[in-house]
């Protein structure tokens, strides 16, 4: 056997690495490259050596749900909401947290060019800076010819954009049947994921004109006027069209047990369906958003906020069973003190008296930075429920491969980008209950988790090969992230070639 070559020299070096809790090496990084894996790596003389002490060393968490400077739709403008977080702050709370990857939204509204709202995205990300790597998901909204047939398949084979949402809910986003299918051909044909935000948009309408008819618009009513059954009808029909047209198909924010029956019936027939979750289902109960003060507002997400034990139990089985595919934070964030934000949905009468209206609070809570280390917390170390393998599945790996970034990302192994996160040593680490001004890096003013034990956070978080947040601090400098074109869906599914859409394009 030929002997392997190692690199001359090492940039940075990363000695007793615990990697993914599997196995000890050193890691040696080159011009941001991993470029060995080893024991006993040399240092050179002007290699940074950080020694990990022996601590869990995961890639780069890879977050492919994640809403920044996503306030300027016409949508955003009419209602009149300020997001949060821009570029800048999300990806900053971002890198805190151990995410080294971020997929943003480039949201079309109706009338617009989807390669308008990208262009237009990209715009924002150079002028604001980010201290992560990203991509971009477009949201289509009108799925014309034009979009579908010109200015798609110009995105996906030479923009690096692999990935569109599709809305069932909403009525300034959501599709008709028609137009889902269509938008799905458009992506099989392209070799595009399409991420579903499924909940029956006609139902929820009518629970939540029920509610207002009889007054009942408390932010309580928020998780009423989203029913398990809305979702979970609308997983179905999400699902049979992927089925259907063969087309990879990613459940957005899976909330319920009846949406994971259909989703792991689905996978064991081998169809295209992956399934992702977030924090908040595993953690946050519906009697969140009955807190006093209008304070359940911090929690008005969609789907809602759960309360149902059996629910919540089967979120977990389906973490540790493989029936969710990525965990996503979903990082949606509005400020609460902010009339721009939370408090939107207040309105204050000349009697001095106040109307709560859930319908007007903005939709969705800060995550970012909370996603690793609460699954590593509570799945790995609370629960033993997930090892640090799955923890890596879920997070990185999964998320990598689905949307078309590995094996750049989501992995440690040769020729991969450096982005690694080092987790404190388990017999250093003070478990800590989280505070938002302590702790956190964003620009919200709250943090649906306050008050959780957290029992390790990231220590040390490299991008390429650079720190850019150690010990609580942020040390790199804004504009260190780039823009990551992407590949097709890269998870493995079998094509059917035997359904009705396949005999109907043999037949032209």
């Amino acid at each position: 056997m030929g002997s392997v070559a190692l690199p001359s020299t090492f940039d940075v070096l990363l000695r007793n690495a615990n990697v993914n809790g599997d196995y000890i090496c050193d890691i040696g990084i080159q011009g941001g490259i991993i470029t060995a894996i080893g024991m006993h790596l040399q240092a050179f003389e002007d290699t940074e050596v950080i020694d990990c002490e022996y601590a869990v060393v995961t890639p780069g968490g890879v977050d492919g749900h994640v809403h920044l400077s996503q306030d300027r739709s016409p949508r955003a403008k009419e209602a009149g909401y300020v997001a949060a977080d821009t570029i800048t702050t999300g990806t900053r709370s971002a890198v805190a947290g151990g995410t080294t990857t971020v997929l943003l939204f480039a949201e079309q509204s109706r009338g617009e060019s989807v390669a308008t709202q990208v262009a237009n995205y990209h715009v924002v990300a150079r002028e604001l800076g980010s201290y992560a790597d990203y991509g971009f998901h477009t949201i289509i909204t009108d799925p014309t010819t034009k979009v579908l047939e010109e200015e798609l398949p110009v995105l996906a084979r030479s923009g690096g954009i692999t990935s569109m949402k599709l809305f069932l809910t909403y009525k300034h986003m959501r599709l008709s049947d028609a137009q889902f299918l269509r938008a799905l051909a458009a992506a099989r044909s392209l070799d595009m994921v399409a991420l579903v935000h499924a909940e029956n948009g006609d139902l929820v309408d009518f629970f939540t004109e029920q509610l207002e008819e009889l007054g009942l618009t408390q932010t309580q009513y928020k998780a009423v006027a989203h029913p398990a059954s809305a979702e979970a009808e609308a997983v179905n029909r999400a699902v049979t069209f992927s089925s259907v047209m063969d087309t990879p198909m990613l459940i957005v924010h899976v909330s319920v047990q009846e949406s994971m029956t259909v989703i792991r019936r689905a996978q064991t027939s081998l169809r295209p369906v992956f399934a992702e979750t977030c924090p908040q289902y595993l953690l946050l109960g519906k009697k969140r958003l009955s807190e006093e003060h209008f304070c359940g507002a911090k929690y008005i997400c969609s789907p809602p906020l759960r309360s149902d034990p059996e629910d919540v139990e089967a979120i977990w089985r389906g973490i540790v069973n493989g029936t969710f595919t990525i965990f996503s934070s979903d990082h949606c964030p509005y400020r609460f003190n902010d009339p721009q934000g939370k408090q939107l949905g207040l309105t204050h009468h000349h009697d001095g008296s106040i109307t709560e209206r859930f319908t007007q609070v903005p939709n969705g809570l800060p995550g970012v930075e909370t996603r690793l280390p609460l699954l590593f917390s509570e799945g790995v170390l609370k629960r033993k429920c997930i090892s640090v393998k799955r923890f890596v599945e879920l997070t990185s790996e999964n998320p990598a491969k689905l949307y078309g970034l590995y094996p750049k990302k989501g992995t440690i192994q040769i020729g991969s980008d450096a982005d690694i996160v080092i987790w404190h040593p388990l017999s250093t680490f003070v478990p800590r209950r989280l505070v938002h001004d302590r702790d956190l890096h964003d620009n919200c003013d709250y943090s649906p988790y306050e008050g959780i034990e957290f029992w390790n956070w990231p220590q040390r978080t490299l991008l390429r090969g650079k720190t850019v947040f150690l010990d609580g601090q942020i040390v790199a400098k804004n504009g260190v992230g780039q823009f990551v074109p992407r590949q097709g869906c890269g998870m493995p599914y079998i094509k059917r070639m035997e359904g009705e859409w396949d005999v109907l394009n043999a037949a032209v």
